[in-house]
């Protein structure tokens, strides 16, 4: 009756796989042997690494080996540093015999991104001076912010697929989609990066420039003659767009606040972006030149 009990243990520990929580506390409950009873548990926790294939596996010692008794029941292991972590349960009874069961969780007490200087910028903006939109169609009713190479993943290995393990009719690992859990050998996309970023915007036409706030949240306090409203947001592109309900005009000033956060809300980022439409041409009013002006040369 051994191997039957093995997937309490798995979807029991999964409630104790917090992760931001340093201290693992599985509890094993439930467990039972018809003839000689329960005698103790072998525990092992495992910092998976990645193998020649890419895939994250037990390729080193254990972290921590312990022995648990069924009385006492009291197994804690303190995650080192963010990653991904196997604890491996070998069950026996009192007459020697054993079976097995691996459960795979994540720990990360990280900001899932670093934040660079890359530019955040309007597309159609002059390259040199952001705070400029130069190039627009004037029948165009979108505007593109990229925010491409701002926010970079770290602990990548977090997302990595982990290699199955070897099993028998006495052994059980964590497989996703049946019975153990979210985490399972399959990658966690969501483990590491970007997983959301809201967008605000406003456009207010030059004259009430001064109006805009610090920050562009939607309500009352817009200015009458203020267009509003939410982007919508890319994460593979890392693009924005701006749905606007007429085309840009020369000297509208758009504002953008684009918050992003990553999966666990450990890391938040802020960037605010502000830019004057000008796609007009300096005006030349005089087109004489002085002969012999400086003394030095000739023309």
């Amino acid at each position: 009756m051994l191997l039957c009990l093995l997937a309490y243990l798995l979807n029991h520990l999964y409630r104790y796989c917090d992760s931001q929580n340093r201290t693992i506390s599985p509890r094993f409950l439930g467990w039972s042997d018809d003839a000689s009873g329960v005698h103790r548990f072998e525990v092992e926790v495992y910092l998976l690494q990645p193998g020649t294939s890419g895939t994250l596996q037990q390729l080193a010692d254990p972290q921590i080996s312990s022995t648990v008794t069924p009385e006492l029941n009291n197994f804690q292991y303190i995650a080192e540093r963010p990653g991904v972590y196997a604890i491996v349960a070998t069950v026996y009874d009192a007459a020697g015999n054993s079976a097995r069961a691996r459960k795979i969780f994540t720990f990360n007490d990280q900001p899932g991104f670093d934040e660079t200087e890359a530019p955040v910028y309007f597309i159609g903006s002059n390259s040199n001076a952001n705070s400029f939109i130069t190039t627009i169609d004037s029948e165009a009713d979108q505007l593109t912010l990229s925010w491409a190479g701002r926010f970079v993943p770290k602990n990548l290995q977090l997302s990595r697929r982990v290699e199955p393990w070897p099993t028998d009719q006495n052994t059980i690992d964590d497989v996703y989609g049946t019975t153990f859990g979210a985490r399972s050998i399959s990658a966690d996309s969501d483990a590491v990066g970007v997983t959301d970023i809201s967008c605000v915007y406003r456009i207010v036409p030059n004259s009430n420039a001064d109006e805009l706030p610090d920050q562009p949240e939607l309500g009352p306090e817009a200015p009458q003659d203020a267009l509003v409203g939410n982007c919508s947001t890319d994460l593979k592109k890392e693009m924005a767009t701006l749905d606007l309900a007429s085309p840009l005009k020369d000297g509208d000033v758009v504002m953008v606040r684009l918050v992003a956060r990553d999966y666990s809300g450990t890391a938040e980022a802020t960037v605010k972006v502000t830019a004057t439409v000008d796609v007009t041409r300096p005006v030349v009013s005089d087109a004489s030149f002085e002969r012999n002006r400086d003394s030095k040369y000739e023309s």
